[in-house]
């Protein structure tokens, strides 16, 4: 609660001089003159003074018509300074009647358990702001690797004026490697220095599925997306590269976001060891065909050792579809052996 002593010094001293002076106690005047003897200046166009109940400011200072509504034109004054962002001032009757007194209202509290309660318009600071800006220095300072912070609490406790900028400071930082924890001191706009704990959680980027894939379906480019995740949640056997992902097939029931196994994943094989496929040998002339065993199984662009079902002559051979393969016309040996 803030009180707003000074305010109220100046108001006090003020009644006492005029009862010293043989003045009446009303006070003085929104325009510095002082009301005739025996006079107490009136709210104008017979609308009686309403004492508000609430009031929040979108301003520095407290007026007197923040307090009172049918306050006449000429009589408003300052009363303190609105209650910093976050925080509020309650004004009691007997506060309220002083002011009434010194500024020579016609108003009396009507019962002695009434009050105002005065706020500032505020709003809180996020506490994800307040984690970017403790990130970027923990960043330049002592962390080198990805990482995301996990702040202490749920709310900043923090507030500025709704009708301002935002501008976070923070005073002090330390961070312990061992415990990955952190500690720093951050005002908003320079209010008051709050303490902010939180430790330091390590990331990984990882692709996850953006849709569940079923054994035996070939991953491919559209179906992942990359996502960063605590790299607790990470092992040795998650698979990090797009290569290990992309052109793989499922090997059992995969769930979309989650973080894919290696375990999870097997080779998208085109041609399977002991099957009949197709050999293409092509050259700046021709373009020969024949059937061949392989004997190996392979992948997109793998090279593996097929034989010639004709001539019964083995050759090196790569991959480039389901069941067919291309031999590179490295030397006549090869074109002799594929024409038998």
């Amino acid at each position: 609660m803030i009180r707003m002593r000074h305010a109220l010094t100046h108001l006090t001293l003020a009644a006492a001089l005029a009862a010293g002076l043989g003045l009446p106690s009303t006070g003085f005047a929104a325009n510095g003159q002082t009301p005739r003897a025996g006079q107490t200046l009136q709210a104008g166009q017979n609308l009686p003074l309403i004492l508000k109940d609430k009031v929040v400011l979108d301003h520095a200072d407290l007026m007197l018509s923040d307090v009172f509504a049918n306050l006449p034109e000429g009589f408003d004054q300052r009363l303190a300074d609105a209650p910093a962002p976050g925080e509020r001032m309650v004004l009691g009757a007997r506060q309220i009647w002083q002011y009434a007194q010194a500024f020579g209202l016609n108003w009396r509290p009507e019962r002695s358990k009434i009050a105002v309660v005065v706020t500032r318009a505020s709003l809180e600071v996020p506490m994800e702001t307040i984690a970017d800006k403790i990130a970027q220095r923990l960043a330049t300072e002592y962390v080198e690797d990805e990482f995301d912070l996990d702040l202490f609490g749920r709310s900043s406790n923090m507030f500025i004026a709704a009708n301002e900028g935002m501008q976070l400071d923070i005073h002090s930082i330390s961070y312990d490697p061992r415990s990955k924890r952190f500690d720093a001191t951050v005002s908003a706009n320079g209010g008051r220095m709050t303490q902010m704990s939180g430790k330091v959680v390590a990331m990984v980027e990882v692709p996850m599925l953006r849709r569940h894939a079923m054994p035996g379906q070939v991953i491919t480019e559209d179906m992942i997306s990359w996502e960063r995740v605590a790299a607790r949640r990470a092992s040795v056997t998650t698979v990090t590269q797009r290569d290990d992902i992309v052109g793989q097939t499922a090997r059992r029931p995969l769930t979309a976001g989650v973080p894919v196994r290696l375990t999870d994943l097997k080779p998208n094989l085109l041609v399977t060891k002991g099957e009949l496929i197709t050999l293409t040998v092509r050259t700046g002339t021709m373009t020969l065909t024949a059937r061949g065993k392989a004997l190996e199984s392979g992948t997109r662009n793998a090279v593996i050792r097929v034989t010639n079902v004709q001539s019964q002559k083995v050759v090196e051979a790569r991959v480039i579809g389901p069941d067919m393969a291309i031999v590179e016309p490295a030397s006549l040996a090869n074109l002799v052996a594929l024409n038998g």
